[in-house]
């Protein structure tokens, strides 16, 4: 399995968080929100908090995937599926918070 680090609290990323990638690596989900409230403009306050409830609630679903554990190979190949579905779905409001 991979190991990551969160690059804001240096802290390890494990099985379980949530967490996500951006241009500069792995970070927590509440690291990354927590470092971007700091440094936006306060107009842009709301649209970062729509995005992190957003991304929070991507971030549950693909944890919530990972609980499934389909048996037989056409559920495995579906929940597969629907899993890279989310995850991009996370990676594009990621990047929308990182432009914010």
């Amino acid at each position: 399995m991979a190991q990551f680090k969160c690059y804001v609290c240096k802290e390890d990323v494990r099985t379980g968080e949530k967490f996500t990638f951006t241009k500069k690596g792995s970070v927590h989900f509440d690291c990354f929100v927590s470092a971007k409230r700091k440094g936006i403009d306060s107009e842009k306050a709301e649209m970062l908090r729509t995005l992190s409830l957003i991304l929070d609630s991507e971030l549950s679903h693909l944890l919530n995937l990972l609980r499934i554990n389909p048996e037989d190979d056409k559920s495995k190949e579906y929940e597969r599926a629907k899993y890279k579905d989310i995850e991009k779905a996370c990676g594009e409001t990621t990047k929308k918070i990182e432009e914010l």
